[in-house]
């Protein structure tokens, strides 16, 4: 039932109530067992089981739980068939699996705490209730459907109601709503049935604050079905869609895996082949051939990604908890920096949510700095009942909102200014308080034996009792009006002696929700970076467009659109016009989840931001949830995966560098593993389909497998940010993150090597002595691959040579590891079976593995020459550019 549609009359007889009464006990009972009770419904904790099979699901573990599985499987059967088996490796990777699942048990679950934030609201609040005719205090879970709650100043509302008797009554919804200025409320009004919420002034909501005046409410909705019991819901619907890093890992797994069963299928049934000719088919060749098959699909598989991806995205979340960046979902480092799209609130987002002075005006001028006006100081003193206290840099408003701000605008002026020492000092004759029917406020004060009447209020009143000239006045209207076209108050000062006909006109100021300094810049830098950003904000379409225009979202009124209008479209018609539409006027938190779901539905990695409580299902639905830490509300903390704990739009800019930085660094280790994959299985391969052994025993896989796996991969990672990355576009949420120009490069170092090291295993290109070839090949690859770990810090054309030192930990970690390789063929040869190397021939592998530098280098100048003439390179077009920037490859 929709009630603003009835009068106050129809609603109470419905629901059995009465205005002077309340419900008596009989109807108490029936409406308890109707409508249930004012709690909102948690769901049920989730068990550590039933979380560490969640964690298992995603798709970079499960890539692990699948090289385990045969792992395990393969050494054992080794293990039975010959007594050796390798569970060095079978260990390292259940290590994986375990160090992934505990960082992300710890770094992630929010969705529990944002129900205990959402019950919070209803805990221990004590309200006025009317029972069988008497007012009597009662805790807020016994309120039910159909009591009379008195309102007044200050109360938090705690149910659903629709307002049936009210006094200059006004309601501060800026936390549901997202409405900066409170909503004024009259009980008479009968409203259309399709009127927004925020603009339904017949009806008060749960979460909310009384702002000013008094009223009687009689309860419509109670617990669930309250518009915050409905947000509650959809904030528990899990977030069932995969992130673009997931995606995009899941199907590299799914990719990779395949290409290993292929090699595995081809060796086996090619061995087998060569087995049957032989006549040496027998039980135990066909099982060691399935079990050398099982390690060349391990041998395909990244099994150190996984743990990369997880201990490079909880090293990232530190650096940003640096920078007033709070990430709860470990996963959000890297989602942030693929957002295309920002979808903001506007109140506590992109403004500051308290009312300020911009501006102030007499009939002279408007000024941007202090007015040195006695009469409009002593009127901001003396005509108010508010009051401020400064705690830091910020202010704490207690009062009128309008009010605060006009003292914080004298206190900001005159350090000295003792406002409530001034205003004790004086007696107060006469008040008139402000109200909606007189559109102003008079206070009579006793200055110096002389009674002065102040008057502040609403140009259309206090103008016409002033002594002004018609031209003064004209041209003060006129002024006025520009502001009110900008959305911004106009509130007017005057004064008299009490014995005066005439007020004496002082001023007038001009009061706004200011935007956030930090925002015009940030903005400009999303729009530079290909990020587009679009405001949801419960404010009317002329003050949303006029914010709008002043942070160049939008330039016509054509890309602003109101919640009802979007209500009358179909998902497909929504999805048409949104890469049109930048502000949704009066959204509702309903309005803003659809929103989110059609972009991402278009393919956007959606970013949301918001306070307020109406942000916090789009915001626990988005790609990437941000909430402010500073004025943002639990209940969006908590269904976020960042908070800013400075509540700085900039810092979002700053979020995005960072995580469009790990995703470079993930791509930079893909592309150093994967070529080693590729190298590996080319050599096992060969070797199985020529009959050959396996170049490298147990112990020396293992040593590669640290290289691959460990502190060397691991710093590809710590790369630095580059500033470029906010020159380019964001990645799209379909593209692989193993690109083109990657899977060329992958293929020709991993064949290079592959090729090169199985060349000197069975040809000996290097002409070492024949004691010393398995230790020539086992130093060649670990050098290959060190010096491949260098070409990969650069994905682009731009040559390594430039920046080689500016990745310090990397440097020392190679350093320190090629020391240790020739420690092991100096000194360690035995354990690892293998010879010693002499000095001629470290020298040689040392020279010979410098040729994948080399060749990288080669490639690129000549790619760089072709790209400038135009010429197609590695099937992308490429076009002349003489006198413009050439950006190098995103």
């Amino acid at each position: 039932m929709k009630y603003h549609v009835c009068s106050a009359e129809k609603t109470l007889a419905i629901l059995g109530s009465d205005i002077n009464l309340g419900l008596n006990d009989e109807k108490y009972k029936k409406n308890k067992e109707k409508y249930g009770v004012n709690v909102i419904t948690s769901k049920g904790k989730e068990g550590l089981f039933s979380k560490i099979l969640k964690a298992l699901k995603e798709p970079m573990l499960l890539i692990l739980v699948f090289s385990f599985s045969i792992a395990f499987g393969a050494n054992l059967g080794k293990y039975f068939t010959t007594g050796d088996g390798d569970f060095f490796e079978v260990f390292g990777i259940f290590f994986a699996i375990v160090l992934s699942v505990s960082i992300t048990l710890i770094m992630e679950g929010s969705s529990e705490k944002a129900f205990a934030t959402l019950n919070k609201i209803y805990d221990s609040v004590i309200v006025k209730v009317i029972r069988s005719g008497s007012v009597i205090m009662m805790k807020q879970s016994s309120v039910v459907v159909g009591d009379i709650i008195v309102l007044e100043s200050g109360d938090k509302i705690i149910a659903d109601g629709r307002i049936v008797e009210s006094f200059d009554f006004s309601v501060d919804e800026s936390a549901l709503t997202g409405e900066s200025v409170p909503s004024k409320k009259n009980h008479q009004l009968k409203l259309a049935e399709n009127v927004a919420l925020a603009e339904r002034k017949n009806m008060v909501y749960s979460g909310t604050y009384v702002a000013s005046g008094s009223a009687k409410m009689v309860v419509t909705a109670i617990g669930d079905n309250t518009e915050i019991g409905k947000l509650a819901g959809e904030i528990s619907k899990e977030n069932e869609v995969q992130t673009p890093l997931q995606q995009k890992l899941s199907k590299l797994g799914k990719t990779i895996t395949i290409i290993g069963i292929i090699c595995a299928v081809i060796v086996f049934g090619f061995s087998l082949a060569k087995l049957i000719i032989s006549g040496e088919v027998s039980f135990t060749s066909v099982q060691n051939l399935f079990i050398t098959c099982i390690i060349l699909i391990v041998a395909a598989v990244p099994e150190g990604l996984p743990t990369i991806v997880a201990i490079s995205l909880a090293l990232n979340m530190i650096k940003l908890s640096k920078q007033n960046a709070l990430i709860k979902k470990m996963i959000a480092t890297e989602t942030t920096g693929a957002v295309s799209i920002i979808c903001s609130d506007k109140t506590g987002t992109l403004t500051q949510n308290k009312m300020s002075v911009i501006d102030m005006c007499s009939s002279g001028g408007c000024v941007n700095k202090f007015t040195d006006n006695k009469f409009i100081i002593d009127n901001i003193v003396y005509n108010s009942t508010a009051f401020v206290n400064k705690k830091g840099k910020n202010y704490q408003y207690n009062g009128n909102a309008t009010e605060c701000a006009l003292l914080v605008y004298a206190l900001e002026n005159i350090p000295k200014l003792n406002y409530k020492k001034q205003r004790d000092s004086k007696e107060i004759i006469n008040r008139t308080p402000f109200s909606s029917s007189i559109k102003y406020m008079a206070t009579t004060v006793n200055i110096d034996g002389a009674n002065i009447e102040f008057i502040k209020g609403a140009g259309e009143v206090v103008l016409p009792k002033c002594e002004l000239s018609d031209y003064q006045r004209n041209k003060l209207v006129l002024d006025m009006q520009n502001f009110q076209k900008q959305s911004k108050r106009v509130l007017c000062f005057a004064h008299r002696e009490i014995d005066s006909e005439k007020l004496i006109f002082d001023g007038f100021c001009v009061l706004a929700d200011k935007i956030r300094e930090d925002v015009y810049q940030a903005i400009k830098e999303c729009f530079n970076a290909g990020i587009k950003v679009k405001m949801l904000t419960g404010d009317n379409e002329i003050t949303a467009f006029s914010i709008g225009l002043q942070l160049g979202i939008c330039k016509t009124e054509n890309q602003v659109i109101n919640a009802n209008e979007i209500d009358k479209l179909t998902d497909e018609e929504l999805k048409k016009i949104l890469p049109k539409i930048t502000i949704v006027a009066r959204s509702t938190p309903l309005i803003k989840l659809r929103i989110v779901k059609a972009l991402k539905e278009l393919g956007e990695v959606v970013a949301v931001t918001g306070d307020g409580i109406n942000d916090a299902p789009a915001i626990r639905h988005a790609d990437v949830g941000i909430s402010m830490g500073i004025s943002g509300s639990e209940i969006t903390k908590e269904a976020s995966d960042i908070v800013l704990l400075d509540d700085s739009f900039s810092t979002i800019v700053k979020a995005i560098s960072f995580g469009r930085n790990v995703y470079k660094n993930l791509q930079r280790f893909i592309l150093f593993q994967l070529s080693i994959n590729v190298s590996a299985l080319f050599i096992i391969v060969v070797c199985a389909l020529l009959g050959l052994n396996a170049p490298f025993n147990t112990l020396q896989l293992l040593w590669i497998n640290v290289i691959m796996d460990g502190p060397p991969a691991l710093t590809l990672g710590l790369e630095v940010n580059s500033s470029r990355l906010m020159e380019n576009k964001p990645v799209k949420r379909e593209s692989s993150i193993v690109s083109k120009k990657m899977l060329i490069r992958i293929f020709f170092n991993g064949l290079f090597v592959g090729i090169i090291t199985f060349m000197q295993f069975a040809f000996n290109i290097l002409g070492v002595s024949e004691k010393e070839i398995g230790a020539s090949t086992f130093t060649l690859f670990i050098a290959f691959q060190m010096f491949n770990a260098f070409n990969c810090r650069e994905l682009g054309s731009e040559s390594i040579l430039k920046g080689v030192g500016k990745n310090k930990i990397m440097l020392i970690t190679f350093s320190l590891t090629f020391i240790l390789q020739i420690i092991i063929v100096s000194f360690g040869y035995k354990l690892f079976g293998i010879s010693s190397l002499a000095f001629s021939s470290c020298i040689k592998i040392l020279l010979t593995a410098l040729s994948i530098i080399v060749i990288s280098e080669c490639y690129k100048f000549l790619y760089k020459k072709l790209k400038n003439k135009g010429i197609k390179v590695s099937g992308f077009k490429l076009f002349q550019k003489k006198d413009k920037k050439i950006l190098v490859d995103k």
